[in-house]
């Protein structure tokens, strides 16, 4: 493992740091865990991750068994190795290649474990290589891939499944499909068929609008947007840091703005501001609240070395 890092208890440094031992003396490494809501102020809100700090290499089989079991939309390990901060995510049925809110709510993890300090930037190695993650101020910014979109054919289907006629259709690279409705449509209150959704071919539909006072208020964004996959382990996901990477392009390019407000118009809601950086990436730009934050003592089945070599740069 190399160097070892500093955890904070109560405020104190925590001796030992990533190597230390639990408070029992049971020997063992130390390894934290976090629930961090991230594209909001407010615990219970946004989109909830957790966030776990290993000591060393786990198989895959059993970070599954340990997302099923914490039952977020996702849940994030983060891993030093070689002197690189490596990061994977997984639903609780199904390891995935990109997560945003994940990513931004690792980034809060480490800051609140004192591994990141405010303004400093640093990458989290992935399967969709380096995601860059900073803190300003009061919020985190990640940077993702931005994915591609690409045109797809009207589908009756999916006008019957959303229960509104479709304006635009795309694919994408992420296997999610997107459909772009009407802004007056009550998107906030879309109920969609989980078992027809499942006979989509897609990981994952993305349902979105332009703002209009009408559906979001006073406070119109530039869009927003739903995002359902129950393939995936998840019926709706709170707020998707993938999914807005994704449609940003589109959005930039249609209203003409160098910046976006965007927000996920499901039952707990999130905001996040977002823009352009070079052709392939997007920053996301929001808060988190952190909600809990302690010890794992359940144990883990080290193995797995590989895998997480190949993420390394």
């Amino acid at each position: 493992m190399g160097e070892s890092f500093p955890f904070f208890r109560d405020g104190l440094p925590w001796p030992g740091g990533l190597h230390g031992q639990h408070g029992g003396g049971t020997g063992k490494a130390a390894m934290r865990i976090a629930q961090v809501d991230a594209f909001t102020t407010q615990p219970f809100r946004g989109n909830g991750a957790a966030v776990v700090l290993l000591s060393s290499p786990v198989t895959g089989q059993s970070l599954q068994a340990l997302a099923a079991e914490c039952a977020q939309s996702e849940t994030a390990f983060l891993l030093h190795l070689r002197g690189q901060w490596l990061l994977r995510w997984f639903t609780p049925t199904l390891e995935v290649d990109l997560c945003g809110h994940g990513t931004m709510a690792a980034a809060r993890a480490l800051s609140h474990w004192g591994m990141l300090a405010p303004d400093q930037a640093m990458d989290l190695h992935s399967r969709s290589g380096p995601l860059p993650v900073e803190q300003r101020g009061a919020g985190f910014r990640v940077q993702l891939p931005t994915g591609q979109l690409h045109q797809a054919p009207l589908d009756p289907g999916l006008d019957q499944l959303l229960g509104t006629p479709v304006q635009q259709r795309w694919t994408s690279s992420l296997r999610y499909e997107v459909a772009l409705v009407e802004a007056t449509f009550p998107l906030a209150r879309l109920a969609l068929d989980q078992g027809r959704l499942r006979q989509r071919p897609c990981l994952g539909l993305v349902v979105m609008q332009a703002g209009h006072p009408a559906t979001a208020g006073a406070e119109s964004p530039d869009y927003l947007l739903r995002f359902f996959a129950p393939r995936a382990g998840i019926p709706e996901d709170p707020v998707t840091g993938s999914a807005h990477a994704l449609v940003s392009s589109y959005w930039l390019a249609r209203t003409g703005h160098t910046w976006l407000k965007a927000r996920q118009a499901s039952r707990r809601g999130g905001h996040l501001r977002l823009w352009q950086r070079g052709e392939n990436y997007v920053v996301l730009e929001g808060e988190t609240a952190l909600v809990w934050s302690g010890e794992l003592l359940a144990n883990l089945e080290p193995g797995g070395q590989q895998t997480w070599e190949d993420l390394l740069p």
